[in-house]
């Protein structure tokens, strides 16, 4: 306190012009945004972080060291790295910081934002060299997380700044790299398409044999169903025409010859070409003379306009 007192009386005598520059080394300005630093003989005495004019004591019992900006910065960098998959590539990054500390971010390094940037790096590439190139594109998000994770609490001690945020842009690798890359990819597409395509077809033609499969089933079952009603018609028929008298055998032609009859028609409606291994003409003598047998006259008498039934076949006597 003496010595400031010494100080400031020689100011005073040595004249008004010291005066007047003694008294203006005592205001400041504080900006927005900004923080500064107050030594005393070389000493950090005090931040003064309010804006507008502010008082000091007066030089050289004061001084300002440092205005410390405290406003978001961003800073970039292109960095080099090698991928899991031994791929070299550029990997740019940029970091947004925001000085806490100004008394740590001046004090304790030269350079602080060289040191944080260090750091970062450090840890990127660490992070990268366990990818593959191709997860860089998918996990630039994750290691911007993991950036902050690993680094954030450290740098905020050690240099009083706040990594807000690390952004990772998209890697770049050389050009004739890139082009093979790109040729293996599209290789691989191709396959999976190809892939794709025959898991289709294969699923398809699955589909279409249990189809066939259920359709040959019903086809059976109808099938079936029409036989069995043929054959019941049959029996039916069969037996009507044995009542009426008609022998076995005869009865037997006569369905057989209809059922022919009604198969070749059925299979005509289509506009079908009908082979047979008999012929039209045939079955059309065959219907004649067995309705010539069936109009013939009982014993031979034909002159009373009778028409005689055959009688029912029976098996000749024994002995």
């Amino acid at each position: 306190m003496i010595l400031e007192t010494a100080l400031i009386a020689g100011a005073v005598i040595a004249g008004g012009g010291t005066v007047v520059g003694w008294l203006s080394s005592m205001i400041m300005n504080v900006r927005e945004k900004q923080e500064v630093l107050i030594e005393s003989f070389g000493k950090y005495t005090k931040t003064v972080n309010t804006p507008g004019l502010r008082l000091k004591k007066p030089w050289p019992f004061e001084t300002v060291a440092k205005r410390v900006p405290t406003a978001l910065q961003e800073f970039q960098e292109n960095l080099a790295t090698k991928t899991k998959d031994n791929i070299f590539v550029t990997v740019p990054i940029k970091m947004h910081l925001e000085v806490q500390d100004s008394k740590k971010y001046h004090y304790e390094s030269n350079d602080p934002l060289k040191q944080v940037m260090s750091r970062v790096a450090a840890t990127v590439k660490q992070l990268t060299s366990n990818m593959d190139f191709a997860e860089l594109y998918q996990a630039r998000q994750t290691i911007s997380d993991q950036v902050r994770d690993n680094v954030g609490k450290e740098i905020e001690t050690l240099y009083g700044m706040r990594l807000v945020d690390v952004i990772v842009d998209e890697p770049h690798a050389p050009q004739d790299l890139q082009n093979k890359y790109n040729n293996v990819k599209g290789s691989e597409m191709e396959r999976q398409t190809m892939l794709n395509m025959a898991e289709a077809e294969k699923k398809r033609m699955i589909l279409e044999a249990e189809g066939r499969k259920e359709a040959q089933k019903l086809d059976g079952e109808g099938i079936a169903a029409q036989r069995s009603a043929i054959f019941e018609n049959y029996a039916q028929q069969f037996n009507k025409l044995a009542k009426e008298g008609l022998s076995e055998d005869m009865a037997h032609q006569i369905i057989t010859l209809a059922m022919q009859n009604d198969t070749i028609r059925d299979a005509a409606k289509s506009g079908n070409i009908i082979i047979t291994s008999g012929n039209a003409s045939d079955v059309l003598s065959q219907m004649q003379a067995l309705g010539k047998s069936l109009t013939k006259p009982a014993n031979g008498n034909a002159h009373d306009g009778t028409i005689a039934t055959p009688a029912a076949h029976k098996p000749p006597k024994q002995g």
